[in-house]
C-alpha cells in the first residue's frame, strides 16, 4: 500500500486528527476517516490512531495514496463560474503556481458556517490539477495569496515560508496616536485550544500618521501566526481600522483596514518573483480620502 505523508504544521498544533484530515482533505468523509484509522490506510507516525488523537507539530500524517485519490475525485466538479471568479482575482499565473488577490470578506477555506471560500473555487476551477494552498489570510484580511498547482511546487514554497525566505508586507490603517518609526513586535500568542504559545515576531514601519487619530502602518511578519498582525497591532496600542474582534470601536462600521500589499520569492525555476496587490475597494477610498502613497520604499 502505497502512502503519501504529511508534516503538521504549527496552527494544527493539538488539533483532532480528524479535523486535521477534514480540512485538507474535504472529499472524504468521517465514516471513511474511521474506515481508514481502522485499516491503518491513515497512520500518525506510523501508528494507529483514533480520530479523537491530538496531533502536534510535526507529527507526519500518511495517508493511502487510493484513499487521497478518491478524496480529490469526489471533490473535483469542474464549476465555470468558479473558474471566472479565480480569474477575476488573478494576478500571474504559470504551469506550477497562482498568485491571486484575495478580496476582503472571503474566506480561505470551508468550516461549519462558511460555504463559499477560495478552496473551494480553486477546487472546481481545475478539471485535471488539484490547486494546493500554502498559506492562509484571514477572511476580512485581502491580498496577495500564493497557490501551488502541485504537490512538488506545494512542498517548495512551504519550505520556503519555514525557512523564512519569502517576505510578505502587509499595509494597514491604525486607530491611535503612534510617534514610534519602527520596530520588532516580539510577542508569543496562544495556541487555540491549549495553555502554551507560539513564538511570534512581527517587523513593522509606522509610514505616516494620518493624523492624531491614525496611521498608515507597515507590517512584515517574520513567523506566521493565525491572527499575528492584528494581535500584535493591538499589542502597541494602535489596533486595525475595522478590526471588530481586536479593536477599541473608534470609527464603528468600518470595514477590516488589512491589505497584504505584496510578496517577494524565488520561483522553483531560480527567478526571483514580486507581486503587488491592489487595494480593496474601501481601503482605496481612505487612500483617497487622506492622499496616501502608493510608492513606497522602506
Amino acid at each position: 500500500m502505497t502512502m503519501d505523508d504529511y508534516i503538521v504544521s504549527e496552527d494544527f498544533s493539538t488539533s483532532r486528527l480528524d479535523r486535521w484530515i477534514r480540512k485538507n482533505f474535504p472529499g472524504i468523509s468521517q465514516g471513511e476517516i474511521e474506515v481508514a484509522l481502522r485499516k491503518g490506510k491513515i497512520t500518525v507516525n506510523n501508528n494507529k490512531v483514533k480520530s479523537n488523537y491530538r496531533i502536534n507539530t510535526k507529527d507526519i500524517i500518511s495517508i493511502s495514496s487510493k484513499l487521497r485519490l478518491a478524496d480529490f475525485k469526489n471533490k473535483k466538479i469542474y464549476n465555470k463560474s468558479s473558474k471566472d471568479q479565480i480569474a477575476s482575482m488573478l494576478i500571474y499565473s504559470d504551469d506550477e503556481l497562482l498568485v491571486l488577490n484575495k478580496p476582503h470578506g472571503l474566506a480561505v477555506q470551508g468550516g461549519s458556517k462558511i460555504r463559499k471560500h477560495i478552496d473551494g473555487l480553486l477546487q472546481s476551477s481545475f478539471k485535471n490539477i488539484e490547486p494546493r494552498l500554502v498559506h492562509r489570510l484571514d477572511k476580512d484580511t485581502s491580498g496577495v495569496l500564493l497557490v501551488a498547482l502541485n504537490r512538488k511546487i506545494a512542498d517548495f514554497l512551504s519550505y520556503s515560508f519555514r525557512e523564512k525566505k519569502i517576505n510578505k508586507y502587509y499595509w494597514a490603517i491604525t486607530t491611535g496616536n503612534f510617534t514610534k518609526k519602527r520596530g520588532l513586535i516580539d510577542k508569543k500568542i496562544k495556541k487555540k485550544n491549549s495553555n502554551s504559545y507560539h513564538s511570534a515576531l512581527t517587523e513593522y514601519t509606522n509610514y505616516m500618521n494620518i493624523n492624531n487619530k491614525m496611521n498608515f502602518m507597515i507590517y512584515k511578519p517574520v513567523t506566521g501566526r493565525n491572527h499575528q498582525i492584528r494581535i500584535h497591532s493591538k499589542e502597541l496600542g494602535i489596533p486595525i481600522l475595522g478590526d471588530k474582534r481586536y479593536g477599541n470601536n473608534i470609527l464603528k462600521g468600518e470595514k477590516l483596514h488589512l491589505h497584504s500589499r505584496s510578496i517577494e520569492f524565488y520561483h522553483p525555476n531560480g527567478k526571483k518573483m514580486y507581486f503587488e496587490a491592489k487595494l480593496p475597494p474601501h481601503m482605496e477610498e481612505k487612500w483617497k480620502q487622506y492622499k496616501l502613497p502608493y510608492d513606497i520604499n522602506l
